[in-house]
């Protein structure tokens, strides 16, 4: 190995810094040798009030720092990085042959993010390194992506909002209308003998299904071109729902509602079998030199009631359960979660075998109006193959970094969770995983959590 130079403290920080610091050259150099050629800028500094100095100057993102050196120790070091203002926020490692849990403790209790016991494992150090360089950036602009979080749960809220809208509207328009399915769930051979206030309790699952940047799209297009695209994309879809025993409730533009009154395996399906409809729909588009579109989809299961309002003179079929607003809600939080169909956990309980599907837990949260939180799962089998693949090769790690999550071992969690973002950088629900065991790592947790999200602008 060349000789390692010790650098003239200067202004160029473009790369990522980390300052080794430590009074034995040989321990120096195998650092150096483990870290180098990773993209790091590499400072070093042979005693505590060099390393001290520049720190100050260089504002390093990281810290591995030996504890038993001359002059002053590494934790002094520690101390007085911590109680500047200027590099308080630097984290530490400390690198010590010291093994007594008293001498670790004392290091974490100085403000020290880790401790690393040599001899090492280049292996460990690496890890180690990438985690606090993540959660390091990720703390930086953890104030940031509360506030977009913030902001995407407010566009939300107003979305359910005018999607509620959207459906009033459309209903009023209906002049003795009632959906032929309909008819036969009430009982009925003909609409002649529907009545104003026929009503039926039934367990239904609710599908909802809505096409992404389609605001985006629609500016695009005239008019005339919005509507015969609009009728381009359902006449696709809607044969799907009803070949899985499905009918459409409602369109609402850009949206479909279905309901399945059979098996919550007929709904997983036509939720699969869109997907794959539109892969090939798109086909056709890029063919023509259009766009390409996406689809999210959500569903859920419970008792809902099928009835007949309005007046004598003005009838139509109307759906009253709550679990449609918490279908349509669910749909809502595909784009965040980067997933083309999610589930509740009452869903998948519904499945006849739930490991025929491609699936995996992503979240429990609580939403506005639901006291009880709903958990959440991925279905991923409509997913393109690259994708499909890339969730299926890093389901175990990801699956692992839960387990590690809720039981409040964040660390251990994010390291799981970066090795799936690092082979499958599109995972966002990796990411946000990795994002919050940052943030609790950094905040800390508080006495009450239970791993429960409150999403309370939906």
């Amino acid at each position: 190995m060349a000789p390692i130079i010790y650098p003239e403290i200067d202004n160029d920080f473009s790369a990522e810094q980390i300052l080794l610091v430590d009074d034995n050259v040989t321990n120096l150099q195998v650092l150096h040798q483990t870290l180098d050629g990773r993209g790091f800028k590499l400072l070093i500094a042979k005693n505590g009030p060099n390393a001290l100095a520049i720190a100050r100057k260089t504002k390093p993102s990281l810290v591995l720092l030996d504890i038993m050196m001359p002059e002053m120790d590494g934790y002094e070091v520690c101390r007085r990085l911590q109680a500047d203002p200027e590099t308080r926020g630097i984290p530490v490692i400390f690198l010590s042959a010291m093994t007594h849990t008293a001498d670790k403790v004392k290091g974490l209790r100085l403000g020290a993010v880790d401790y690393v016991t040599k001899p090492f494992q280049p292996e460990e150090i690496i890890a180690r390194v990438n985690t606090h360089l993540t959660i390091s950036r990720l703390r930086k602009r953890l104030a940031e992506k509360n506030r977009e979080l913030q902001a995407i749960n407010e566009a939300l809220e107003e979305r359910v909002k005018q999607r509620t809208a959207e459906l009033a509207a459309l209903n009023a328009v209906y002049e003795r209308f009632v959906p032929r399915e309909f008819i036969s769930l009430l009982g009925k051979e003909s609409i002649l003998e529907i009545r104003l206030g026929d009503q039926i309790k039934k367990e239904m699952t609710v599908l909802f299904a809505d096409l992404r940047g389609w605001t985006t799209l629609s500016e695009t297009m005239s008019p005339q071109d919005n509507f015969n695209f609009i009728n381009s994309y359902l006449k696709r879809v809607s044969p799907v729902i009803t070949e899985h025993h499905g009918f459409i409730d409602q369109y609402y533009g850009d949206g479909v509602m279905a309901l399945f009154p059979g098996q919550a395996d007929d709904a997983v399906q036509a939720a699969i079998a869109m997907h794959q409809v539109v892969a090939g729909y798109n086909l056709e588009r890029r063919r023509d030199g259009f766009q390409p579109i996406s689809i999210g989809v959500g569903l859920h299961i419970g008792d809902l009631m099928l009835g007949i309002i309005g007046s004598e003179d003005r009838l139509q079929g109307a759906v009253v359960a709550d679990i449609v607003n918490l279908a349509a809600r669910i749909e809502s939080l595909t784009s965040i979660y980067g997933a083309n169909i999610t589930i509740s956990g009452t869903v998948l309980e519904h499945l006849r075998d739930p490991n025929r599907y491609n699936h995996r837990f992503i979240d429990r949260v609580r939403v506005k109006g639901m006291e009880s939180p709903v958990t959440l799962y991925e279905v991923f089998d409509g997913d393109p193959p690259e994708c499909l693949d890339l969730k299926k090769e890093t389901k175990s790690p990801f699956e692992e970094g839960l387990c590690l999550y809720y039981d409040r071992k964040f660390a251990e969690a994010s390291v799981q969770f970066n090795q799936v973002v690092q082979q499958n950088p599109g995972d966002k629900a990796a990411r946000i995983y990795l994002e919050r065991s940052a943030a609790y790592m950094v905040q800390g947790v508080p006495e009450d959590w239970t791993g429960v999200e409150t999403l309370t602008t939906k």
